[in-house]
């Protein structure tokens, strides 16, 4: 007896009446066909939103009439062909409209209070000139008071704003494990969490992309570390004369030493989020480190299907959701790469990372440098030791 192996399809979902336990989205069969390596085949395709005609091509009939046994064939080529698919979700994260509902509300307000105040913690590092004129002046004339109190002016609200930045990156670390605990909470898998709860996950995204944003700011401006290096030297020689200064009233020395391991960071925001992540499962002992792995892997798959797939990166209206959804895949890499007992390029590691990297390579260098770097310098164990890998990060 011959069956018909009817493709049957909206937007989402595929079945074959042939072989009902095989569920499949649309965008799932176009890349199982793809990976067939037959233009003809894939050229031959015709689409339609609520129906899949797959192909004209005699070879193609091979798919449609088949005996049971070639059936049951079928399904095995299409379970292999489909392998990493299955483990990596296909659905659409809405980082650009994405509203909170009633259960997600309470968090969402909470962790919406911080990100508040994100666009101005970047406006002002970005427009951070520093200090270095006056402190040059100062040090090349070790005897001139006049310059010595320019400097020290030009610095001390300087070291202000940097002292918000670093308390900014503690209200960060809070409200990132509010979103933890939201996302991996039972009884839903993480996979189910970030697909009901979009709303969160978008929070949890932005605050991967402000991390992100920050750290290369930062990585690009000496004069954060000049600058804080030489309020410090001051008030230590102001100290051993026995001299006061009223800017210490606003960073005192526990201030000062915390805020020192901070800015001594190539990417202190993200080592602050990995500290909390790793933190927040080694307190959390009830719950399986893997739900907060599967969260990350899971928020690190959907954001590279979603670049890679024309029917979801279409759907981005704004041109700069791009960059932000390479920036949040890198984010959750390192952070995955943290907390995970083998790491993010261990050949058991649920992100893909080949693919990771194939969808950053393909986007032009200058907007994907800095992610490539921040990859490097947080898995550097890695980078150093597997050749693949330090290939695969050389632009």
């Amino acid at each position: 007896m011959k069956h018909t192996v009817l493709f049957i399809t909206d937007y989402f979902t595929v079945s074959f009446l042939a072989s009902p336990g095989l569920l499949f989205s649309s965008v799932m069969i176009k890349d199982m066909i793809k990976r067939l390596y037959i233009p003809e085949l894939e050229k031959s395709c015709i689409y339609y939103r609520n129906n899949v005609v797959i192909s004209r091509l005699r070879l193609v009939l091979l798919f449609v009439y088949l005996s049971p046994v070639q059936v049951a064939a079928m399904g095995n080529l299409i379970k292999v062909l489909g392998k990493d698919l299955e483990n990596c979700p296909h659905f659409f994260l809405d980082f650009e409209n994405a509203q909170p509902t009633e259960a997600e509300t309470a968090v969402w307000n909470q962790v919406s209070a911080v990100l508040e105040e994100a666009h101005g913690i970047l406006a002002e590092l970005q427009s951070y000139n520093g200090a270095g004129q006056e402190i040059r002046e100062a040090i090349q004339n070790p005897g001139d008071l006049q310059l010595q109190e320019k400097a020290w002016n030009a610095v001390c609200p300087l070291v202000a704003k940097l002292k918000r930045f670093y308390e900014f990156s503690l209200r960060l670390e809070n409200a990132l494990r509010s979103l933890l605990e939201a996302l991996t909470s039972p009884p839903y898998a993480p996979m189910q969490h970030l697909e009901r709860e979009q709303a969160l996950a978008k929070q949890f995204a932005e605050i991967l992309h402000f991390t992100l944003s920050f750290d290369e700011l930062k990585m690009t401006n000496p004069a954060i570390q000049n600058d804080f290096s030489y309020y410090r030297r001051t008030i230590s020689r102001n100290r051993l004369n026995n001299q006061q200064l009223e800017a210490e009233n606003e960073v005192n020395n526990e201030m000062a030493n915390r805020m020192s391991l901070f800015y001594a960071e190539a990417t202190p925001m993200l080592k602050t989020l990995s500290n909390a992540t790793t933190k927040f499962v080694s307190e959390n002992k009830t719950l399986p480190i893997e739900d907060t792995t599967d969260c990350l892997s899971t928020m690190a798959c959907v954001c590279r299907v979603m670049l890679e797939t024309p029917e979801y990166r279409c759907r981005f209206t704004n041109t700069d959701t791009v960059l932000f959804c390479m920036r949040v895949m890198v984010g959750v890499i390192i952070l995955y790469d943290h907390v995970h007992p083998v790491g993010a390029f261990a050949k058991t590691s649920k992100i893909d990372m080949k693919g990771c990297i194939k969808v950053l390579k393909e986007q032009p260098s200058n907007s994907v440098e800095g992610l490539l770097n921040a990859l490097r310098e947080y898995t550097v164990a890695e980078y150093l030791t597997d050749p693949n890998v330090r290939k695969a990060l050389t632009m």
